[in-house]
């Protein structure tokens, strides 16, 4: 609940039900900055992105026609109808208004909810679909929230929505938000150029910031390393055999680098795909292919060989056991690879095959990870300490989160449960839909599951309760995953993370990559906000504030039109009164139509302006007026209402231009805009009002800037 500190109240917005949102000052700053301007927070999970989401829709909407919509996308179902319960539950826009759109949804019957609906919410596939399709149009779209932006990379539907949006509506806004945008410099950029974001558009906050560590639990991280047992060691070694010949092969044959006795070592999975895409490369060029068959299907043969060893590193031999049937089993149909028919007879792995079944049958426990004794251990402390702890496991494979979860519920006083996503993969390991996973999620919060396993789909902004533990039963080289992981605890109570690792292995190696990632990102993260000191500003756009901001040099020739003249005469006899009580060049109605894109360009420009609810569209200089109308003809009617318009303004402004927007108008008989412009001329001509026709979204821009460009020369002599 909100405090009643009068000081404390969020921003004093329509529409905000203040009541129901707690006031945390970051917030409500972080939001006021990403007003009219394309906007990327990065937040630790728990620290309220979404609220951040609902104050700039609720601000966005202060400043656009009332009617304007708001689109959410988030990457799955569970989390779109997560922010829909959240958004509704805060804005005081009608339930009506409100409305999820995904692919469960008849394609026709998008259009229609899209058409009635203000408030929208989306699957990124879904909405990319219909925009392909041009089944609507995003012109009165404001604001597209991208939850979970570090999406925004390669062929997922971010990018290209993005693309899509900002080309149907300029002065459309774009929130991202993500608790993990990447480690790096390259990949923070990248994100905020396919997302069309300024880098001084970036608002962060870490842990440690002081106006947020106050909300925000201590999380204590461990790691805990194991060995590899004896037979896991000799398991091992024979597939590292198997691996470093396939390695030596490829060397030979000239498509690796690196010495014989140090392959294995020095050669990583990223290094294998990279050259798998390099062979396909080869093939399809019309050079020499000599060898390149062979070595695709080694390389293949080698990223096999490379999983197994990961399987023995992080998931057990009774894992590797599995994958040993299923790929005998693979061999045996026709559509099998060569690959998987060349191992699949590789008599090593046969005997090795046969060992893991003696042992499967006598010895099951030999089989078992010593990782998941600690895992056993942990859990039954955690849960004797702690009896109503939620304890969250995430497991990197799903055949090992269906046997972790099967042993632990044969562990007395463990009642867990498996969370994966919706595909099933087979009889013995079945999806769960959407309804299953939110009933889970709901046993799990009710206290009926204290432990659940869970693959990469309970990583990522699922509001999956208050974890006490979360523990990472294999490491993720991965920092965003990395992140989204130890982002499930210490949101309103104690949190501890545990990692396990297996000591000497990769396994240690990808936890050290993870670990660095982090501290590289915050870094980058922290030395983009410096850089804003020193990039121009855009300027934030309140109803009651304006800031100054640089002037670029525009870049942008004006359209010379012969019906601008009189606009021109007008300036060049008119010199601004130096006596303006406002500083704005420029004060936009946010009922003007936003395909015009001028807050956008006057951003870009440097253009002073203020958006603020009035009846007159555009005032330039407290002495110009500008009106915009669209009508499918120039008749009586409207004819009357311009008379009305100026008659009514004439006195309070020294010029009133009406502009009639043809931009959208489409052609019912030949020629029929070429008559309704020859009425427009006649009518202006007997009532001296000055009207401008345009048919292109930029005309309008062009005479504001003129205007402004002109009166300010004679403000200069």
């Amino acid at each position: 609940m909100i405090s009643s500190n009068s000081n404390n109240k969020i921003a004093e917005n329509e529409f905000i039900k203040e009541i129901n949102i707690e006031y945390r000052q970051y917030q409500v700053e972080i939001a006021k900055k990403c007003v009219n301007k394309n906007s990327l927070v990065v937040l630790p999970t728990g620290l309220g992105k979404t609220i951040i989401a609902v104050f700039v829709a609720a601000y966005t909407l202060e400043t656009f026609p009332r009617n304007s919509k708001i689109i959410i996308l988030a990457p799955t179902r569970p989390l779109i109808n997560q922010h829909y319960g959240t958004f509704k539950k805060l804005l005081t826009i009608p339930e009506k208004q409100f409305v999820v759109l995904t692919g469960n949804v008849n394609p026709e019957k998008r259009t229609e909810l899209f058409t009635e609906h203000q408030i929208i919410f989306y699957t990124p596939q879904t909405l990319r679909n219909d925009l392909v399709k041009r089944r609507y149009s995003l012109n009165s779209t404001c604001l597209i929230i991208f939850d979970e932006a570090h999406h925004a990379s390669g062929n997922y539907p971010y990018p290209l929505i993005a693309d899509e949006y900002l080309d149907q509506n300029p002065d459309g806004n774009i929130l991202a938000l993500t608790a993990s945008p990447g480690a790096s410099q390259k990949k923070i950029t990248e994100l905020c150029k396919n997302l069309h974001i300024r880098k001084e558009n970036i608002h962060t906050r870490t842990r440690t910031d002081r106006d947020v560590k106050t909300y925000l639990k201590p999380m204590d991280i461990y790691k805990i390393g194991v060995e590899l047992t004896e037979l896991m060691e000799e398991v091992y070694a024979v597939i590292q055999k198997l691996l470093k010949e396939r390695l030596q092969y490829l060397s030979q044959l000239g498509f690796l680098d690196g010495a014989a006795e140090k392959l294995v070592e020095k050669t990583f999975r990223k290094d294998l795909l990279k050259l798998n895409t390099e062979l396909v490369k080869l093939l399809n060029d019309n050079g020499d292919k000599t060898g390149v068959y062979t070595a695709l299907s080694v390389n293949a043969q080698a990223l096999i060989l490379y999983h197994m060893t990961d399987l023995i590193e992080q998931q057990g031999l009774d894992v590797l056991l599995s994958y040993l049937e299923k790929m005998r089993e693979d061999a045996k149909k026709k559509s099998s690879s060569k690959a998987v028919k060349v191992l699949a007879s590789e008599y090593r792995l046969y005997q090795l095959y046969v060992e893991l079944l003696k042992h499967h049958d006598f010895t099951p426990e030999t089989l078992i990870h010593p990782k998941y004794m600690v895992l056993k251990k942990i859990i039954l402390e955690q849960l004797e300490n702690t009896p109503d702890s939620r304890i969250l496991v995430f497991v990197k494979l799903r055949d090992s989160v269906r046997n972790i979860a099967k042993k632990l519920n044969t562990t007395e006083n463990i009642k867990t449960t498996r969370f994966v996503g919706q595909a099933t993969k087979s009889k013995d390991d079945k999806g769960l839909s959407q309804k299953n996973q939110l009933e889970i999620l709901e046993k799990f919060k009710q206290g009926f599951y204290k432990v659940l396993v869970s693959t990469n789909v309970g990583e990522e902004g699922l509001d999956i309760t208050e974890c006490d533990l979360v523990i990472f039963y294999d490491v993720v080289a991965s920092e965003i995953r990395f992140i989204q992981r130890k982002g499930r605890t210490a949101r309103h109570r104690e949190g501890r993370v545990i990692i396990l690792f297996c000591k000497n292995t990769h396994d240690e190696i990808y936890m050290r990559i993870a670990m660095s990632k982090l501290k590289r990102m915050n870094v980058n993260l922290k030395s983009q906000e410096k850089q804003k000191t020193v990039l121009p500003r855009s300027p934030v756009i309140q109803k009651a504030q304006v800031k100054t901001v640089p002037k670029a040099a525009p870049n942008i020739k004006p359209v010379k039109r012969e019906h601008q003249a009189g606009l021109l005469t007008f300036i060049n006899d008119h010199k601004p009164s130096t006596e303006r009580k406002s500083q704005e060049k420029v004060i936009i109605s946010k009922r003007l139509p936003v395909k015009f894109g001028l807050r956008k360009k006057f951003q870009k420009e440097g253009i002073q302006f203020s958006i603020t609810n009035m009846d007159e569209h555009i005032i330039i200089y407290e002495k110009v007026l500008i009106q915009v109308y669209f009508s499918e003809n120039f008749d009586k009617t409207l004819q009357n209402e311009l008379s009305n318009f100026t008659k009514i303004f004439h006195h309070k402004y020294e010029l009133i231009i009406i502009i009639l927007d043809f931009i959208d108008f489409t052609e019912r008989i030949n020629g029929e805009l070429r008559v309704i412009k020859q009425k427009v001329k006649e009518f202006a001509e007997k009532t001296q009002i000055q009207i401008v026709a345009i048919e292109d979204v930029e005309e309008l821009y062009f005479i504001i800037k003129n205007i402004i460009e002109n009166a300010h020369k004679m403000e200069n002599l």
